[in-house]
């Protein structure tokens, strides 16, 4: 500790002086920090992983010349970029360091420069790079927030080119700090983001108590309340996988439970401005609960939270862990309550909290989304004007061409051109047709989410936009939910708004199914495996009028395994697919055994269903097709599924003391 306090003699005191002792991730990262490594720091939540790398910087800016971007924090979302910078900004101002967001809400710049430290998004950084370039050249560090969030999703690849891209416009090549709470493969995700990086884990040392809690109507979720306030819990954070959940709680339940109006809503429906206000709202109240989606998962500033309460299993470990880690945070022991209506659900969470407690993630397997090459060159052609082959190679990292092989440059502009997107070439020159053109000029081509176009939900009376809801026609209802109270929609104000007033009614509002973590084949198999099904083994139970196929084979592996039972057996003796059970008609005399064949029909007969489960991107679809099949193949882990179902056996009845019935009809 003494040496670091040399080393960051102008910093210490700032970020750790009201410290006894620095974190064990600070003492593991800040040393290869200040030597000038790439450092991925892997930790959980509340650990000192923001100040292991702003001391660092913060002091290397302080030693070198001074007035430019020093520091570039690559933030997952607006909500963490903004509440980054209410963590950051009374030591920096201290320090006398500028400070600034650059996001698509926020651009803050003095005499048209960034600030020496500046945190941004993905999509932000896309558009510098793309109009802005010359502000990035002074960067000498950029630090990747939250990466998990990313990886593994087209904004994370999105961002493995700008990282490329950045270090073609800067002067020095920018060090790399990524920083995350859950990684499955750490060394993996180091490859992939940092040059030679250097890995920092630490285990989380809190305890997890969890107690279950019967009951998901509004009714119950009051008593749940009522039950833990008296135990002395006074803020609580209750988890929703649907955001038509949070609305129906948060406006069923307040004026009418324990937290009388203190109950707040916060999902990615509702507008920044009325997310803003739920925070402070909920950060300053001395008693409240709030429902919320994964939208609070992420390190947001809401102040202590005593207690969280899971609605329903998260879909995946690492949302379990995210959302447990949001309570309790200044303790050694996590406390968490789990909403459990069947012993599905229960056996469900049991599996899922006891892979976190290990540190076993149970993830998907990272594939490449290539359709961000194509965004890449779209942007890069309307920001230069046009784009040639070669300028497009230079502009993807070489390991990402490798990726997608035996598909090239010349592959990927031809399919733009096909659809419309750049004009035939001249001279090796593609132009960006006038659609696309129009979308940059708007700012819509630095994004790669998925999403269409939305309908703005605004107050009649005070002009505010309440949210935005997709996939509904609000004015033909009538009347909605959103922001945990009724409104009436009373008339139309232009395209793509509709006003509304407040109102005295409880009408659920439908909202556009968002795509969710797939359930994976290693956790498929946990589950199953949980209940009693041995490591090599499919089991069926024979039921009164249906038989149970338990395969554990994940959410795309029981979509094969469908596939094969019906292609031999008809497409109706299949009567209800899950990511651990089958419902069929009648047992199974053999167990199929899909070839690499079958494997790429599914792929090819599913090629939309397929994409949209594994989020593989708005760019997706205008890929080579050959491509398409390539990298859903990929992501899909099916080669693992097809693998396990060459040497699985097929039980035929089970062994019932074992395998237990009613728990396997609600998987």
């Amino acid at each position: 500790m003494d040496v670091l306090r040399r080393e960051l003699r102008r910093t210490f005191g700032s970020f750790f002086g009201r410290f006894d002792r620095l974190s064990p991730v600070q003492l593991g990262a800040m040393p290869a920090i200040l030597r000038g490594a790439d450092v991925l720091m892997c930790a959980p939540t509340a650990s000192g992983k923001t100040e292991a790398y702003a001391a660092p910087a913060t002091e290397a800016l302080l030693a070198g010349s001074r007035g430019s971007l020093h520091t570039l924090i690559v933030s997952p979302t607006r909500a963490l970029a903004n509440d980054l910078k209410r963590r950051l900004e009374g030591r920096l101002t201290e320090l006398t360091v500028g400070l600034g967001r650059y996001t698509g809400e926020h651009k803050e710049r003095k005499k048209g420069a960034l600030p020496e430290i500046a945190i941004t998004t993905p999509e932000a950084l896309d558009s510098l790079l793309a109009r802005r370039s010359h502000l990035l050249a002074t960067a000498r560090m950029v630090v990747l927030d939250e990466i998990h969030v990313l990886d593994g999703t087209p904004r994370g690849d999105q961002l493995r080119v700008l990282l490329h891209r950045l270090e073609r416009v800067a002067k020095h090549r920018p060090q790399r700090i990524a920083v995350s709470a859950t990684i499955d493969d750490p060394e993996a995700t180091a490859q992939r983001y940092l040059e030679n990086g250097h890995v920092v884990s630490i285990e989380g040392p809190r305890t997890i108590r969890v107690k279950s809690l019967p009951g998901r109507s509004s009714t119950d979720m009051a008593a749940h309340l009522k039950t833990l306030t008296q135990a002395g819990f006074r803020k609580i954070l209750v988890f929703c996988n649907r955001r038509e959940s949070v609305e129906r709680y948060a406006s069923d339940l307040r004026g009418a439970c324990v937290f009388d109006d203190a109950v707040y809503p916060h999902h990615g429906s509702l507008s920044q401005a009325v997310r803003e206000r739920t925070e402070r709202r909920f950060l300053e109240a001395p008693a409240a609960v709030a429902f919320a989606t994964m939208t609070l998962e992420l390190g947001i500033d809401i102040g202590t939270v005593d207690y969280i309460v899971l609605d329903m299993p998260p879909p995946d470990v690492a949302s379990l862990l995210q959302r447990i880690g949001r309570g309790s945070r200044r303790t050694q022991v996590t406390r968490a309550g789990i909403v459990v209506s069947d012993p599905g659900e229960a056996l469900v969470y049991r599996v899922l909290l006891q892979n976190g407690a290990r540190g076993h993630l149970l993830a998907m397997p990272y594939a490449f989304r290539p359709g961000v090459l194509l965004q890449q060159a779209l942007v890069t052609a309307s920001a230069e004007g046009w784009i040639g082959l070669e300028a497009f190679r230079k502009l993807v990292p070489r390991e990402l061409w490798e990726d997608v092989a035996p598909t090239g440059a010349f592959d990927l502009l031809t399919s733009l051109v096909e659809r419309g997107c750049l004009e035939e070439p001249v001279s090796d020159r593609y132009v960006i047709a006038e659609k696309i053109e129009q979308r940059y000029e708007i700012g819509k081509l630095h994004s790669n989410l998925d999403g269409g176009d939305p309908t703005q939900v605004v107050d009649r009376l005070t002009g505010e936009v309440i949210g935005r809801i997709e996939g509904v026609d609000a004015e033909a209802q009538g009347r909605i939910t959103l922001g945990g109270g009724g409104r009436k929609v009373v008339g139309r104000a232009r395209q793509g708004r509709v006003l509304t007033d407040t109102a005295k009614i409880n009408t659920p509002t439908q909202f556009a199914p968002r795509s969710s973590p797939c359930c994976s084949f290693a956790q498929g198999r946990a589950v199953v495996e949980a209940l009693g099904v041995e490591a090599d083994q499919i089991v069926q139970l024979v039921a009164e009028t249906v038989t149970f196929l338990i395969h554990g084979l994940g959410r795309i592996g029981s979509l094969l395994l469908a596939r094969a039972i019906g292609d031999r057996s008809g497409e109706r003796f299949v009567l209800g697919t899950s990511p651990y059970v089958l419902k069929i008609r009648l047992p199974l005399d053999t167990l199929p055994r899909p070839d690499e064949h079958e494997v790429l029909e599914l792929v090819q007969s599913q090629r939309k269903r397929l994409a949209k489960l594994l989020v593989m991107g708005p760019w997706h679809a205008t890929l080579p097709e050959a491509l398409q099949e390539q990298s859903v193949l990929a992501a899909s882990g099916l080669a693992e599924v097809q693998q396990f179902l060459a040497g699985a056996e097929l039980e035929p009845d089970g062994d019932r003391a074992r395998i237990d019935l009613e728990t396997a009809r609600y998987l």
